[in-house]
């Protein structure tokens, strides 16, 4: 087998075996913004000038984006990765953010010292840094670890009334990607 650079990608980082996520289908989405509310309520964020945010912010976790274009028009939901190998966690010098178990990406505050790397490594520009707070916080999704600490499921995904965002393992939402591909090969991109 020759070794390219996809090859060499697809080898050099798997999700955990006990990895969970979200699974987000745009075609489900209807732009309601249930999940950001829920977010909001669940974190005890405060609300912001912009509600609904127009993006990510100190006081927003995850937010719904519009786009529309060549008569077409779709909704995006835009939050924390949790990548496989994330740039946030390399670049935090002295361990606030972690990979913790199952996969999620969480940041300690006792250990952060406001350098705000994080938000100049993240490829997706996700976490935000809290500039009106004298004590300010990194904000980003945390996958609400605190509810699945309570055996309940991340508040976005529970209040979602189309299932466009639905909370499982890594395996489970996979199978569920395929499965909603394979029962509406046209409305999906294959990859």
């Amino acid at each position: 087998m020759t070794m390219n650079r996809r090859t060499l990608l697809k080898g050099a980082a798997q999700a955990p075996a006990d990895a969970v996520g979200m699974l987000y289908d745009a075609t489900r989405c209807i732009g309601c913004q249930a999940c950001v509310t829920a977010c909001k309520t669940a974190n005890n964020l405060p609300g912001n000038r912009n509600d609904p945010p127009n993006d990510l912010d100190g006081y927003t976790k995850n937010i719904i984006k519009l786009y529309e274009g060549d008569g077409e028009r779709s909704y995006m939901k835009q939050q924390c990765m949790h990548c496989i190998d994330p740039a946030c966690v390399g670049a935090c010098m002295i361990g606030a953010l972690q990979k913790r178990e199952y996969g999620i990406v969480t940041w300690e505050s006792a250990r952060c010292i406001g350098c705000r790397y994080c938000q100049v490594a993240c490829p997706y520009n996700v976490p935000k840094f809290e500039w009106e707070s004298t004590d300010p916080l990194i904000v980003k999704c945390e996958l609400c670890n605190h509810r699945l600490a309570e055996g309940k499921i991340p508040a976005c995904c529970e209040v979602c009334p189309r299932e466009a965002v639905i909370y499982g393992t890594y395996t489970e939402l996979l199978a569920e990607a395929k499965r909603r591909q394979s029962a509406h090969p046209g409305r999906y991109v294959d990859k």
